[in-house]
């Protein structure tokens, strides 16, 4: 394979990474200006939905897409990447709770800031392992480019 391939997509799994960290960041931002989660502008709303569902989509694409073709090729992988479906499993409930608690009128900014930390904090690590444990992995995946968004997610 030729090394930019190999470079391209231990690249695009980094950056979809950052993107979904830039917009964490950006909703954390706006949050802490505001009252109460139910006087939250409507746009915040909605980019938070949108980032909630931007997670989701991009962790359900690595569990039935981009960790299957990566233990096709590389079995011993498995004890990893069940790690890092767990992980997955506890961002999704806490991207649960957040969009439940953006529906409470009773939730205030601040709670909804406390939320986004942990939800900043479980994604931070959980990229962090991911990116470092399958760097080496992404050296042999040989699959198309036009893989990237069924991989990825559409992010």
């Amino acid at each position: 394979m030729l090394r930019h391939r190999i470079f391209a997509w231990h690249r695009e799994l980094q950056d979809v990474h950052h993107r979904l960290e830039k917009a964490l960041e950006d909703a954390r931002s706006a949050l802490r200006s505001g009252r109460r989660a139910q006087s939250l502008n409507p746009e915040l709303r909605d980019f938070c939905y949108t980032f909630c569902s931007a997670l989701g989509s991009h962790h359900r694409s690595e569990d039935s897409d981009f960790f299957p073709a990566l233990l096709r090729h590389l079995p011993e992988l498995e004890p990893t990447i069940a790690r890092l479906s767990r992980e997955h499993e506890l961002l999704a409930r806490l991207l649960t709770d957040f969009q439940l608690s953006l529906d409470d009128p009773q939730t205030s900014p601040q709670q909804l800031f406390l939320q986004i930390n942990d939800i900043k904090a479980a994604m931070k690590a959980h990229f962090g392992f991911e990116e470092g444990s399958l760097n080496q992995a992404l050296r042999t995946l040989d699959a198309p480019e036009s893989d990237r968004t069924r991989m990825f997610g559409d992010i």
